[in-house]
């Protein structure tokens, strides 16, 4: 047994207090995440709160008025409220398992198989994801109502079915809303289906196991985790929308949270109820929190590997002639969630009745195109997509590397910060927005203005642009940062030049989404916008409330082409400025190496 030499070292004091340099960073770096909990709990935190108090106060406006608990209790000893949240409950729930059953399928056709025209699967699902809803929506409502509607002239030629059978009710909504989150399940799922290790089918297969059998014995209890957590989270989503109830749902008295609180506050014979519609938000703020809790329960502590090591091989299989079928569904599935709703909104802005009549005209955009005020509402809207899908990017980017990086007490604020908007429609968002900011004398003054519509935009949009981004900072090597740590950069200064270059593309996708996500809400600007302050959502469902749905058509058209221009402008000059970049970064290397060769020579 030896004992270990030490030595002792000559001249060495432990410091009583770190250096200068070193308490100026680390006191800087504490006021910067102080500053940004602060505006992050304005952001995010402050409305709900606001809102869920308004549930027990008595006025005329949100927040106002004398403590009760009256309006309260009222609202949920109504049977229509219950009502209301069952339905909610229904269309979450059945919309989440048929878009994620459905995604599931081509996710394994797009990764497990050798269907033909397989790898176009992911890029359609991705082109489809963009469309905005209300677009979606408004496509699939000229499809299904009106005389001049393509389903209705088939009931009527077919069966002599007159009228619109199939324009409102559970079963169309159903089917539209299905089809509007198959991409969001597609997407979810292709990843895990792609990182399980084919030797696992291949092992059930030499056991005896069908191919079928193999599927629903090997496959699905292995992505079982991730399909209940994809679930819980599209059930949560599920919870606050608004658009497609709306155009398909209160026709047949068919209201979810966002559509009863939008009725309960517009309503032209009703008084506003503020209390009742924050009574509903909190009973769904309890919904999508129990979800959440449930799915931590449930995923939290476990462990599901599927990626085997070196013999790892998702490799595609060739199941034979069924193939045909399986690009039948995709075929199917795209025409559902995309082409049939595109299509028609094309065909119905150049008719003179919204569906399918004889000949074409350019009145509706002639029409649209003469009023003064659709270039200031398009530019409007181009401007908060562009800024609000920016910061929302960003602060998505912040919160996923603080998660990441950070403690228990930061990954707990960003865990809330991202998944407090979720449980809050944008409609119930515009209304805590009012209730928190009004009574504060200084934040008072925005309510009415574009700065209130961004502040919204950005926490609706906050939580779709983390999704996107935080895979990529996952991504990232604690390692890389630690290198330029330890040559000396600062926390601020390794955040921009190694953590921001690395996961740009995803902030990139993370913008891009969350602006084509601004670009289409309607259920914000509905409550927040004024008669002089529209976004093209507003303007386009006035316009089909007043019976010109074309127009409405031809509007979001000329959205969605300014935005294909914008985005075209902006890429290409992403890509020059790259090609910049990295020109340069060569040229700087290739004169250090010289240098460097020189100075070895010598």
């Amino acid at each position: 047994m030896t004992e270990r030499a030490t030595m002792p070292l000559v001249g060495w004091m432990r410091p009583d207090r770190l250096p200068a340099d070193w308490r100026g960073e680390r006191l800087i770096a504490r006021i910067l995440l102080g500053a940004a909990i602060a505006v992050l709990f304005v952001l995010f935190l402050l409305p709900p709160i606001m809102m869920a108090l308004a549930a027990f106060r008595v006025g005329n406006l949100a927040g106002q008025g004398d403590w009760s608990i009256g309006p309260f209790l009222e609202t949920l000893g109504r049977a229509s409220t219950w009502r209301v949240a069952l339905n909610s409950i229904i269309l979450s729930a059945a919309s989440s398992l048929g878009a994620l059953a459905m995604g599931t399928f081509l996710a394994w056709v797009s990764v497990r198989t050798t269907t033909p025209l397989r790898r176009l699967i992911t890029p359609a699902m991705a082109v489809i994801l963009v469309m905005p809803s209300l677009f979606y929506g408004l496509g699939w409502y000229l499809v299904v109502n009106g005389n001049a509607a393509p389903v209705n002239i088939l009931l009527r030629s077919l069966f002599g079915i007159t009228g619109s059978p199939l324009g409102s009710g559970w079963p169309i909504m159903l089917v539209v809303v299905i089809g509007y989150v198959i991409p969001v399940g597609y997407l979810f799922m292709v990843g895990p289906m792609a990182r399980m290790d084919a030797a696992l089918d291949d092992a059930a297969r030499m056991s005896g196991a069908s191919r079928t059998a193999a599927f629903f014995t090997v496959t699905l209890p292995l992505l079982r985790p991730t399909m209940f957590g994809v679930f819980v989270l599209m059930t949560s989503y599920g919870f606050s929308a608004f658009e497609l109830p709306l155009l398909f749902g209160i026709q047949a008295d068919i209201h979810v949270f966002s559509t009863a609180v939008y009725t309960t506050l517009t309503g032209q014979d009703a008084i506003p109820n503020y209390a009742g519609a924050s009574t509903l938000s909190l009973i769904l703020m309890a919904l999508v929190i129990g979800l959440v809790v449930v799915r931590s329960f449930v995923l939290g502590s476990r462990r599901y590997s599927t990626i085997t090591g070196k013999g790892f091989r998702p490799e595609p299989k060739d199941y034979g002639r069924i193939q045909w079928a399986f690009l039948a569904v995709f075929v199917i599935a795209v025409c559902w969630a995309g082409i049939i709703p595109l299509a028609q909104m094309i065909i119905g802005s150049f008719q003179p009745l919204f569906g399918l009549s004889l000949g074409f005209t350019t009145a509706n955009y002639e029409a649209v195109l003469s009023e003064r005020r659709t270039a200031s509402t398009i530019m409007l809207t181009l401007v908060l997509a562009a800024s609000g899908g920016f910061l929302a990017a960003s602060v998505a980017l912040v919160m996923s590397h603080m998660a990441t990086r950070g403690g228990q007490f930061l990954r707990f604020v960003a865990a809330v910060v991202s998944w407090a908007p979720v449980a809050i429609p944008g409609i119930l968002l515009g209304l805590a927005l009012i209730t928190a900011y009004l009574p504060v004398p200084g934040l008072r003054s925005l309510i009415g203005t574009p700065f209130m519509l961004l502040i919204g935009f950005i926490v609706v949009v906050t939580p779709i642009a983390t999704r996107a981004i935080e895979g990529g900072v996952l991504q990232i090597s604690p390692e890389l940062e630690e290198s330029a740590r330890i040559s000396g950069a600062s926390k601020v200064v390794t955040f921009f030049t190694v953590v921001v270059p690395l996961v740009l593309p995803s902030f990139l996708a993370g913008w891009f989404i969350a602006g084509i996500g601004v670009a289409g809400n309607l259920s914000l600007p509905v409550l927040l916008s004024s008669p002089t302050m529209q976004t093209v959502a507003v303007q386009a469902y006035d316009a089909y409330r007043q019976g010109y749905a074309t127009q409405a058509a031809a509007l979001f058209l000329l959205l969605m082409l300014a935005v294909a221009v914008v985005g075209g402008i902006a890429w290409g000059l992403a890509f020059i400025i790259t090609f910049l970049v990295k020109r340069a970064q060569r040229t700087r290397i290739d004169r250090v190496m010289t240098s460097t060769g020189r100075e070895k020579h010598a």
